[in-house]
């Protein structure tokens, strides 16, 4: 039986949490749990968390110290009690069948250890923008085949994807300094031992701003992949042809402020047929719930 817990790390996350939290308990079908965890916010991100302690299946729990974003993933991986989990950024949000639409399809591919969806790309005020995920691949990746598609880029959105728990828990845990990079070294990893899915299906909204940790210090973010990468090569056993595609990448890695999102610019409005059908598409779909509202 798929038991989905939604675990949704917060850090200084006031202005967009209660959004978060709305768009888990507005789902056409419950999660098996739903997971609150704050790592030592300086703002009242602890206290709204409070306001959810009574809400049929939440837990809010904590981390008995700062632990840095990627160490608190693992933290609430550990935590979870479902069969599989989602990881929500605490300033974006789901679609509401995304918990029914995730359970259908893990029926149909239960030994998938990855599910990732499609979405929207939002502006600060969650107002769709443009849709990610078209371009996805249509079929499963077997082991080793989920590997080469990622290790081009991190080509997916953390927060509408689910996870065997029983994966996740088994993984070797990423170094501190490599945090930033966690979602790409879950995809990895995942691509390399197992088979993965990806779904174009819209469920998620991506909430693009100024201090999204992916995109405010693109420098940073490019230290943690180096080291995360590094600590894949050490670490896992690759072939001699995975290792030589994995130094490659190493050497050309560049990433930059829109990497993970395809996030066009108000100057690139009209920029390019791919990015009018992408706004189209995201314009076009009616059916945003009314917490975008």
């Amino acid at each position: 039986m798929i038991k989905i817990s939604i675990c949704i790390p917060t850090y200084n996350a006031e202005k967009f949490i209660r959004t978060t939290i709305s768009s888990c308990l507005q789902q056409s079908q419950a999660p098996y749990e739903i997971l609150l965890s704050d790592d030592g916010s300086s703002d009242r991100t602890a206290d709204i968390l409070t306001e959810y302690a009574n809400y049929p299946n939440v837990k809010i729990i904590s981390p008995p110290q700062r632990l840095g974003i990627g160490d608190h993933y693992r933290y609430l991986s550990m935590s979870a009690s479902g069969t599989h989990a989602v990881f929500l950024s605490c300033d974006d949000a789901l679609h509401p069948q995304f918990v029914e639409i995730a359970t259908h399809e893990l029926e149909k591919t239960h030994q998938v250890s990855m599910l990732a969806f499609g979405g929207f790309s939002c502006n600060a005020n969650l107002q769709p923008q443009s849709r990610f995920g078209l371009s996805y691949p249509t079929t499963l990746l077997e082991s080793s085949n989920g590997f080469h598609h990622f290790l081009k880029s991190c080509t997916y959105i953390l927060s509408t994807c689910v996870w065997n728990c029983s994966f996740l828990q088994k993984l070797k845990p990423l170094p501190t300094e490599a945090g930033l990079a966690t979602d790409w070294y879950w995809a990895l990893v995942a691509g390399l031992k197992s088979e993965i899915r990806l779904s174009r299906h819209a469920l998620g909204y991506y909430r693009y701003h100024d201090t999204n940790s992916s995109h405010s210090n693109p420098e940073r973010l490019k230290n943690h992949a180096i080291k995360m990468l590094n600590y894949l090569s050490a670490n896992y056993n690759l072939t001699e042809n995975l290792k030589t595609e994995l130094e490659l990448r190493l050497k050309s890695l560049t990433i930059n402020s829109s990497q993970q999102v395809d996030f066009p610019s108000k100057s690139s409005w009209m920029g390019s047929t791919k990015e009018l059908f992408k706004r189209l598409m995201a314009y076009s779909f009616t059916n945003h719930p009314d917490f975008l509202q």
